[in-house]
């Protein structure tokens, strides 16, 4: 809760900041010759995305000797992704989205409980979510502004999986015996099965804060380009259960819920008020 409590408070204060320091931005109507945004208000614009992520899964670890794994740097690909949005006037813009996004986390397996030790094996959570954001996004400048946006985000999971492959034994012993090699399928949800329940072990919900900048440009007076860094922070287990003990090292996970950011790139296309 004090991490919910702390990230609203931030977005609190960017909100309650934003509309005065966009209001120094004069606009720039002579960079391109398109029609002004001022004259955009009340206007409809829909959009296509793809973005790459940098994914993790956290843990809240609170146990010794219970982390026999090391984090791999993993990104992954939100391929395809539609937006609807609605200008309410020159600054103001309340848009949907929803797109495919590829996350999860990649691990290598390790012989001792602090992470240290040889590598026995990987561990791989490939998790597919469609995502949908509801997002409050503020513009500045004209034919080139910049856009701050943020917002609730609910991700409904298609596909999942969470698999253990050891290569080696050794370091690691159930019932006095060292572990052996092989794959196991801790958790999995096939592409098909009902998105709105948990299945194989997996939780169905994904609920998310969103928080993201960028730079948007016109290129013609109903077409534009969109270019974000964004932020997702996720509240929930992608397990159905905020405790699991694993069943191949033996270690105890504590709430792992989703973080993923990166780059996003769209083309867009507004329907200018008569």
């Amino acid at each position: 809760m004090k991490k919910l409590f702390s990230i609203g408070g931030f977005l609190f204060f960017l909100n309650l900041f934003s509309n005065p320091v966009v209001a120094q931005v004069t606009p720039d109507e002579t960079a391109v010759n398109v029609e002004p945004q001022q004259n955009k208000q009340g206007s409809f614009h829909f959009g296509i995305t793809t973005a790459l992520n940098n994914t993790w899964i956290k843990f809240d670890n609170e146990e010794q000797n219970n982390e026999h794994y090391k984090y791999k740097t993993t990104f992954k690909w939100a391929p395809v992704g539609l937006v609807v949005g609605y200008k309410f006037n020159y600054r103001n813009d309340l848009q949907v989205e929803g797109y495919i996004s590829h996350q999860g986390q990649q691990y290598d397996l390790m012989a001792n409980g602090d992470g240290s030790g040889n590598k026995i094996g990987e561990k791989h959570i490939n998790l597919t979510y469609l995502q949908i954001p509801l997002l409050w996004k503020f513009t500045s400048g004209d034919a080139t502004r910049f856009n701050m946006h943020f917002g609730p985000q609910l991700g409904l999971l298609i596909k999942g999986e969470e698999v253990n492959e050891i290569s080696q034994t050794g370091g690691i012993k159930r019932d006095g015996n060292p572990i052996p090699t092989g794959t196991t399928i801790l958790a999995n949800k096939n592409k098909g099965e009902d998105l709105t329940k948990n299945r194989g072990g997996l939780n169905n919900l994904d609920p998310n804060l969103v928080l993201g900048f960028g730079l948007e440009k016109d290129i013609t007076d109903h077409l534009y380009l969109t270019g974000n860094l964004r932020f997702n922070y996720g509240f929930k287990d992608f397990r159905d259960t905020e405790t699991v003990i694993d069943a191949t090292t033996g270690d105890k996970y504590i709430l792992r819920y989703n973080i993923y950011g990166g780059v996003q790139v769209g083309i867009h296309y507004t329907i200018n008020k008569p």
